[in-house]
């Protein structure tokens, strides 16, 4: 029997100032219990800490029911398809794999193997159960979650068929965590695809929807690495519609992600991309705060293999490295070493390779900034060196 007073307990902390007489009717069934879980989960995809704070006590008590229950609760499928979705949320595989030892759940055997092998690791036999189940065909609650695991099993090798079960997922739960997971998972699919329009769309469904989830605070640092990422970032014409997408954040937010997106493409040698997300920093922030002096910065380093090479060094050089991350501060040596040595005179090149090179010419070389920035990459040698430096240098 499942008790009312786990639901009472539950609906008050979802939803705060739920009235205790409001929940008097007895919920006896695993399959409402689950939809409680649901619930739940919902209000963590709307932002609400206390509904996640509350969800591991609520897996826990629904193990121990589970595991309590008569075994004839398990003849109705819809507690037996329970029994999957609360595994698939969170819930403990020990509790279902013992239910399912016993032989109790009414249930399709392939689903709920391809459930808990998927769970406990093994992709290989949880991608032989789950490969043949047609999602949609499924009540939506365990169709959706269904659909997220068939994704993760194919994401590496087959991003097309990932995208397809993403939107299955979103489509039959929209609203709730499920869809706020599947987005989440797609708009990396989507990027690493190089489907720019599927990404963008994404994003903006996401940052519309679900900006407050308790999720998205990691989500949004993940996203700024894989703008940086992905190919299309190099694509400078694409930036106008990147910022359409990111104002619909807050202030904040949209200076937090200009700022890793700006580390991340200087880093990796995107200069372009670099430039443009530390200018949009500086629209973002106020004369004399520390994150217009790491905009600062990054714009300067990246403009150091460009026309404006002389500026941009002086600018390092006027930048106070006590004003920057520590991690900063370090690139900012690694980056000052690079300046110098780039305005050096390099080598001639002959006009043969000046034709097999596409142009490059002695009198201004294209220059690989995070070939550079393998002074950065090789950079751990050249910063531990430029630390170094500055130890003998405070002596």
């Amino acid at each position: 029997m499942i008790y009312r007073g786990i639901i009472a307990g539950a609906l008050l902390a979802l939803l705060g100032a739920a009235r205790a007489e409001e929940v008097e009717a007895p919920l006896r069934e695993p399959y409402q219990l689950v939809r409680t879980l649901q619930a739940l989960q919902d209000e963590i995809a709307r932002g609400n800490l206390e509904a996640h704070n509350a969800q591991p006590a609520l897996l826990k008590r629904l193990g121990e029911e589970f595991q309590k229950a008569d075994p004839g609760v398990w003849k109705d499928p819809r507690n037996s398809r329970a029994v999957v979705t609360f595994l698939l949320s969170g819930g403990s595989p020990q509790v279902v794999g013992a239910l399912r030892s016993r032989n109790v759940l009414s249930i399709d055997a392939a689903i709920l193997d391809g459930a808990i092998a998927y769970i406990e690791g093994r992709p290989d036999q949880a991608k032989a159960r789950l490969g043949g189940v047609n999602p949609r065909r499924l009540p939506a609650t365990i169709g959706a979650e269904i659909a997220l695991v068939q994704s993760a099993l194919v994401a590496q090798n087959d991003s097309k068929a990932a995208i397809e079960r993403l939107d299955e997922a979103r489509l039959l739960m929209p609203g709730t965590l499920v869809e706020e997971a599947a987005l989440r998972r797609e708009i990396f699919v989507a990027g690493q695809a190089d489907d720019f329009d599927k990404f963008e769309s994404l994003a903006l469904r996401y940052f519309r929807r679900f900006r407050h989830s308790i999720y998205a605070g990691n989500f949004r640092q993940r996203f700024a690495l894989a703008v940086a990422r992905f190919s299309f970032a190099q694509q400078t014409d694409r930036f106008p519609r990147l910022v359409a997408v990111l104002e619909h954040l807050d202030r904040v937010s949209q200076r937090t992600l200009y700022l890793l997106i700006a580390r991340t493409a200087l880093v990796r040698g995107k200069i372009e991309m670099a430039d443009l997300a530390a200018e949009r920093v500086l629209t973002l922030t106020e004369e004399g705060s520390p994150e217009r002096a790491r905009a600062r910065f990054y714009r300067a380093a990246a403009r150091l293999v460009t026309d404006a090479h002389e500026e941009a060094l002086l600018d390092l050089q006027n930048i106070e490295v006590d004003r920057l991350p520590e991690r900063d501060a370090e690139l900012l040596t690694a980056a000052l070493t690079i300046g110098r040595n780039v305005r050096k005179a390099l080598p001639a090149v002959s006009e043969q390779q000046h034709q097999s090179n596409g142009g490059q010419t002695s009198l201004r070389p294209r220059i690989d900034f995070s070939a550079s920035l393998a002074a950065v990459n090789r950079a751990q040698s050249l910063l531990d060196q430029s630390k170094e430096q500055l130890k003998e240098r405070d002596r």
